[in-house]
């Protein structure tokens, strides 16, 4: 006895997507396999509700329970034009098959139809004809969905959506007339083209276009991939397969079996499903099961790759999609920048509340993205708005940068200069002030000299001579007024009260200096010599530091008489100096 048929393809047998040799080797083994049989009525029980004609309304009464007048379309009945005796199961039709009609070619089977190239005789342009796959005409809810597709296309009025011309049913076949699309696949298009990443999203914001709009509309499409958009020789993109789509709010009026899948089971293509789809949780579904679904295609589109891995059994699968966390796309494109990344990981985030909460919404950032503007789902920073701005004005930035070297270039320059300037005054101004200390000092020295000679010639006699030499002496230096008071032929005790008095404290050493050569003139020895120790004493207590050249060369005066004057008795010890205190 032969083993039985496996799971996966007992599915596809009941949803008509096997090819003809395995659904013939499907009924030779049904026709010899009872638990086969048994298995394959429970799945299509689950599929099809009982064909009681309260289960699934008519598409007429789904459009007054919708109230959407905009949905209906007319099926009109074709009398028959195939052999009657023909296999229900035939994909063989005469070219004459459809009234107005001509068939090309047989394109590409889907799952739940049969698509015709053909030719509208009145128009001689090409169109496609979708028909039910024979298969699924004993389901209602095949004839349901295929009858609303048609229902749900006549009503979006898009460029970018595959239009449709008429609907009808021939020999028990549904079918309708689409515009037909000379083209590619998205991905095929994408690969057979070196496209850059700029061209990629203009050709995927026309699709978020076209989206967008139907959602307006009030239709969730739910299957978006990249084999349900077609792009033509023009370059614009076509959405087309609307059979699993859902309007918003009709799954309330029209039951909950015309419109959803069952709670527990899922429908939509495995590659763009989202989380939501995956969980089998239809009240899930709204307009960001499609915003997942774009940032699917737009993954691939950028990446070469889907999210995650999309082979091997359906539940390995299944639990990829609503639990991996996607490739990070920089790490399959370097070339891509963190916005474009910030786009990608938004649309493709697993809560539908931390996702695009539409298709505008992603648009919109797509939109600035081409522009060069901040999007709004990346962290808004100065750095990162600085950035972008001059990125996006290239050209102006560059005439502001170079105009703000130059302004700071200009300013570091002139505040060198007015440093250099005040550096050089504050320099200047020291050097005047020491010359000037200079001059002075020298001027106060060559005075102390002066006076020195002045003594010199009072000393010797030269009352003359030393007359006009203190009259060289500098105006009210003390150098003049001690020549003044040593020239005066007063006694001493008469004119020394008024030279003491002449004089503040800090130049006492002086006046007692001159007090001494006066003693010392009318030789009184001891006088002098008390006199030059009371000067020589107030010189040891004073700093040397603050004395000015003169007033040293005065002191060393005063220090050489206190030597003179002492005699035999000081010759023998070292000869004082100033600063040193008399022992």
């Amino acid at each position: 006895m032969c083993p039985c048929l496996e799971q996966e393809l007992v599915e596809r047998y009941v949803g008509g997507l096997c090819s003809a040799s395995e659904r013939h080797a499907v009924e030779e083994h049904l026709s010899s396999c009872e638990s086969c049989r048994s298995h394959v009525t429970s799945i299509r029980a689950r599929v099809s509700p009982a064909d009681d004609p309260g289960s699934v309304p008519t598409v007429c009464e789904t459009s007054q329970r919708t109230d959407r007048p905009e949905y209906r379309l007319r099926t009109r009945i074709i009398p028959d034009a195939l052999d009657p005796h023909s296999e229900p199961g035939s994909a063989v039709l005469p070219e004459s098959a459809f009234e107005g009609y001509r068939i090309v070619e047989e394109l590409p089977r889907g799952g739940q139809a049969i698509v015709y190239k053909a030719i509208h005789l009145a128009t001689n342009t090409h169109v496609a004809i979708k028909v039910l796959l024979p298969t699924l005409l004993a389901s209602r809810r095949a004839r349901y969905y295929f009858e609303r597709e048609a229902e749900l296309i006549s009503s979006l009025d898009h460029p970018n959506i595959v239009g449709i011309h008429d609907s009808g049913i021939l020999h028990n076949q549904y079918f309708f007339v689409m515009h037909y699309v000379e083209g590619c696949s998205l991905d095929r298009y994408v690969q057979g083209r070196d496209l850059s990443q700029r061209d990629r999203v203009v050709l995927f914001n026309k699709v978020c276009s076209a989206v967008s709009y139907a959602h307006q509309q009030g239709i969730i499409h739910r299957d978006l991939k990249c084999g349900n958009v077609l792009v033509d020789a023009r370059g614009e993109p076509h959405i087309l397969d609307f059979g699993l789509a859902k309007v918003v709010g009709m799954s309330e009026r029209a039951g909950h079996d015309a419109v959803a899948t069952m709670t527990g089971q899922w429908a939509g293509t495995l590659s763009t499903m989202s989380p939501e789809q995956a969980a089998g949780n239809p009240k899930r579904l709204d307009i960001r099961t499609d915003v997942y679904s774009l940032g699917v295609i737009l993954y691939c589109m950028m990446t070469g790759r889907y999210p995650y891995e999309v082979t091997g059994s359906t539940i390995d699968v299944l639990r990829r999609i609503q639990e991996h966390e996607p490739v990070k796309p920089r790490k399959l494109n370097r070339k891509l920048d963190s916005d474009m990344e910030a786009i990608l990981l938004t649309a493709l985030e697993k809560d539908p509340e931390r996702r695009y909460q539409s298709v505008a919404d992603l648009r919109s950032d797509l939109e600035s993205w081409l522009q060069g503007m901040p999007i709004r789902v990346k962290s808004v920073s100065t750095a990162y708005l600085v950035r972008k701005i001059i990125s996006r004005h290239r050209y102006a930035s560059a005439v502001v940068a170079l105009l703000l070297v130059i302004v700071l270039s200009f300013t570091y320059i002139s505040l060198y200069l007015h440093v250099s300037a005040m550096r050089a005054r504050h320099e200047s101004q020291a050097i005047t002030e020491q010359w000037t200390q200079s001059v002075g000092d020298h001027s106060v020295f060559a005075g102390s000299i002066a006076f020195t000679y002045f003594l010199q010639l009072w000393h010797e006699g030269h009352v003359g001579a030393a007359t006009w030499s203190a009259s060289n002496l500098p105006a009210n230096s003390k150098e003049r007024k001690a020549a003044v008071f040593l020239l005066d032929p007063a006694p001493l005790k008469q004119k020394e009260s008024a030279f003491r008095g002449a004089f503040a404290e800090d130049s006492r050493w002086f006046v007692e200096f001159i007090v001494g050569e006066q003693h010392r003139a009318d030789g009184n020895s001891e006088e002098a010599m008390r006199a030059y120790r009371r000067s020589y004493e107030s010189l040891a207590q004073a700093s040397s530091a603050a004395m000015s050249r003169g007033d040293q060369w005065l002191a060393r005066n005063v220090a050489a008489n206190l030597y003179e004057l002492a005699g035999d008795e000081g010759r023998g010890t070292e000869r004082p100096r100033v600063g040193e205190k008399l022992r």
